[in-house]
């Protein structure tokens, strides 16, 4: 049995969509990992920039289908609340990659299906997705990670600016 690595960090992500949406999110977040797979906590809050704030709690697991593979599955469980928010969505992905590129730089591809539930409508909506970007190690303790990301794949004639979007992470060992 492998003891799992402990690792503490802060983040910030922000999600640009081509229609003029976002979201930012920041916070700290605690993994545990081995080559089997991992478990994440994440606890932070977030913005739109117009309409509110939010607090955001993050579940997140992935397993390698083989020990040290480059290819797993991994689940999501996000819970937004805010006072025009509340959602909680599961997104699980049976299809991520991650291949080194070199020792600093990783190139990732991960397809997902995602079902959201807002508690303030009572709406359950489904959707496909995939993002694709590399992540560069900028220090021993810092990275930053670029993807694009087309959501919705279930209607895939509609290539309007809500669908699509890049996303930027900047994260720190602490």
């Amino acid at each position: 049995m492998t003891t799992p690595l402990i690792k503490k960090s802060t983040s910030i992500s922000s999600y640009q969509n081509f229609d003029g949406s976002n979201l930012t999110i920041g916070g700290f977040e605690e993994k545990a990992s081995n080559k089997n797979g991992s478990a994440e906590a994440f606890l932070g809050l977030g913005t739109d920039f117009k309409n509110e704030g939010m607090a955001v709690i993050d579940f997140k697991g992935s397993y390698n289908y083989e020990k040290n593979s480059i290819i797993n599955q991994n689940l999501r469980v996000r819970n937004k609340i805010g006072t025009k928010n509340a959602s909680t969505q599961i997104r699980y992905s049976p299809l991520s990659i991650n291949i080194p590129l070199t020792n600093k730089t990783t190139a990732y591809m991960n397809a997902y299906y995602a079902g959201k539930y807002n508690y303030k409508t009572n709406e359950w909506n489904n959707s496909a997705g995939v993002f694709a970007g590399i992540t560069q190690k900028l220090s021993d303790k810092t990275s930053i990670s670029i993807d694009a990301e087309r959501y919705n794949l279930q209607n895939i004639k509609d290539n309007s600016g809500k669908n699509w979007s890049i996303n930027v992470k900047i994260s720190s060992t602490l």
